[in-house]
């Protein structure tokens, strides 16, 4: 039998799109003949939790759910909702708490804070490998400060080891608008060096992260996060809405600010088209919300609470259109949301906001699913949804192309094919 240990700070029944990459290569590894052991968190600091995730989870997965210290009864005591996640801004509206945390978080633990549970993730790694033999072990960050866990367990007992990169670690957009001390970032650039030399293979989720990486060709692989078709089978289709709804889902940092959507709304309010609404699900920056409803004359937008992922992807799917965002933020032109992919499998005509040239823009492209726009092309961002609003009045459909590729189950072929050099 191929056995495979997955290490993974985020999973069920943690929230948000962190978790879907892993819980769906699992899933489908599992027709390639894997049987698989998932070393997670229990009650970690998840972003959000989503209980019906864990029905997600496939019987024939081992998953072992270890002690971790978080840090979020430290924030509650401290007035503080919950412990930052997304972004490491302040502004002069934070609480000293909160300031003089973000700054001993950047600037005195490398790489992230989330490596108070490596000892325990290590401890439940050490036990498995010793009473069973396993072909390889994967390691998938964020947090990158579980790739140490891989890096150890390497170094011990010479296992197969891949390292996962969903997102960047030096090169990650949070860091791009902080300050943080030039040693530190030094003493962090060293340790993702030696998490890329010291791995067998490492993964990639993006083109630009794989330029990023210090890695010879021949050890890097690039496998995307996609969409996982099962997620839609029984979508319901609601008729079509009174109103056009501008959707956004996920996360909603400063960095990844939708004014200049707003504005556009407003635009066409002004020419007398009113029917369109700009709804929110999931967790928004208090900076985006004030300066939203400062602008907002007329009810136009709406926030909503993180919803479960299942009524999410509904959600999506009776969509008129959907919001991308990609955070402004230097060199992001490699930046590509997890939720672009699910986009995608939703067959709803896509708005992005972000660099043109770009991955996410050309998967818009060339999958004609939308269109992306400079953060400040506010006329063009305005004619192109009063376009899409037309041709919704209408009942066009959307027509797209090649989004196979980003299907999960053709995603984890190409996963299985790396994997089977360890056999």
């Amino acid at each position: 039998m191929k056995k495979l240990l997955v290490i993974a700070y985020y999973w069920p029944p943690c929230g948000g799109v962190g978790v879907q990459r892993w819980l769906r290569n699992t899933k489908y590894l599992l027709q390639y003949g894997w049987e698989i052991t998932v070393i997670t968190t229990q009650n970690g600091d998840y972003p959000a939790t989503d209980e019906s995730l864990v029905i997600n989870v496939p019987k024939e997965i081992k998953v072992i759910q270890t002690q971790t210290p978080t840090f979020s009864g430290l924030f509650k005591k401290a007035g503080e909702n919950k412990v930052p996640y997304g972004s490491l801004e302040t502004n002069s509206a934070d609480s000293l708490f909160k300031k003089v945390s973000i700054w001993i978080r950047l600037n005195l633990i490398i790489p992230d804070a989330r490596k108070i549970w490596n000892r325990f993730a290590y401890d439940a790694a050490r036990k498995e490998l010793l009473t069973d033999k396993y072909n390889a072990v994967i390691t998938t960050g964020p947090p990158h400060s579980s790739h140490l866990i891989g890096l150890k367990l390497k170094k011990k007992y010479n296992v197969n080891w891949i390292s996962d990169f969903r997102d960047p670690w030096t090169q990650m957009g949070y860091l791009k608008n902080v300050k943080r001390l030039k040693l530190t970032s030094y003493l962090d650039t060293l340790l993702e060096n030696k998490i890329v030399k010291h791995s067998n293979v490492v993964i990639a989720a993006s083109r630009k992260i794989i330029d990023d990486l210090n890695c010879s060709t021949d050890k890097i692989h690039k496998i995307t996060n996609g969409f996982d078709p099962d997620d839609y089978r029984e979508i319901k289709r609601e008729k079509k809405s009174d109103d056009f709804n501008l959707n956004y889902f996920g996360t909603l940092p400063p960095e990844s600010n939708p004014i200049i959507v707003l504005k556009a709304v407003l635009q066409l309010h002004k020419k007398g088209i009113t029917g369109i609404k700009m709804n929110f699900w999931g967790n928004v920056s208090n900076k985006v919300k004030e300066q939203l409803v400062i602008l907002d004359d007329y009810e136009i937008v709406k926030f909503n609470k993180h919803t479960s992922h299942k009524e999410a992807i509904e959600l999506m799917a009776n969509s008129s259109m959907l919001l991308l965002m990609i955070n402004k933020v230097k060199n992001n032109e490699g930046i590509i949301t997890a939720k672009i992919f699910e986009y995608l499998g939703s067959e709803i005509t896509i708005l992005g906001v972000g660099p043109i040239l770009s991955e996410p823009a050309i998967i818009l492209q060339e999958t004609s699913s939308g269109k992306m726009f400079h953060y400040d092309d506010l006329n063009a961002i305005a004619d192109h949804i009063e376009n899409e609003y037309k041709l919704w009045k209408q009942g066009s459909e959307l027509a797209l192309k090649d989004i196979d590729k980003y299907n999960c189950v053709n995603l984890t072929k190409k996963l299985d094919s790396i994997l089977e050099k360890f056999i």
